[in-house]
């Protein structure tokens, strides 16, 4: 009977942690928050030899960030474009733009840009929807940052209901052995 109660429990708690195992993150071992650190670099793109270029830094959520020498008629949607677009988390409705000359976007009208305090925001989504990136150029040492999404429950949230729930999962399915098996050794008596 005990060997039978614990062969029991053996076989709950194997098929608790086995549903454990698909909860976790596929990458390796639960450690699916931990990236690599993206590699800032240069690129340089002309369409021809003699064309003169604009240093512009984008970093952030993006494919390749670094240091883009681009032609001065490139506008921001084009940069974000040779970075080989956003990331699966990267946010394009709050892209931030920092101009060292303010002004040549103060003019800009459009629910697609804000200003606030000598940055632009700019949500990308809807300058494609509605248009005007030809109005977003950019000039020399401008600066744009692509933030990460910003999810409604984090990823230790997410973790700690999962173990809560496999504690709870282990302690209840005792609970219904031990029960069960009390009920049904009374009813063999």
């Amino acid at each position: 009977m005990i060997v039978s109660k614990c062969s029991r429990y053996v076989i709950a708690l194997v098929f608790t942690l086995n549903s454990f195992a698909f909860a976790q993150p596929s990458d390796s071992f639960g450690l699916g928050d931990v990236k690599q650190p993206q590699q800032a670099s240069e690129y340089i793109f002309r369409s021809s030899p003699k064309e003169s270029l604009i240093a512009v830094q984008l970093l952030g959520a993006v494919n390749r960030p670094g240091v883009y020498y681009v032609p001065p008629s490139t506008d921001l949607l084009k940069l974000i474009t040779l970075a080989g677009g956003s990331t699966n988390g990267g946010d394009m409705s709050e892209i931030v733009v920092r101009k060292l000359e303010p002004k040549t976007w103060s003019e800009i009208k459009s629910k697609a840009v804000n200003e606030y305090q000598g940055a632009y925001e700019v949500d990308a989504e809807k300058v494609i929807k509605y248009g005007g990136a030809k109005q977003l150029k950019l000039a020399q040492d401008d600066f744009v940052y692509v933030p990460q999404k910003s999810y409604m429950v984090s990823g230790d949230a997410t973790r700690t209901v999962t173990v809560v729930s496999l504690v709870l999962g282990i302690a209840l399915t005792a609970l219904l052995i031990s029960k069960n098996s009390n009920h049904n050794g009374l009813i063999g008596q």
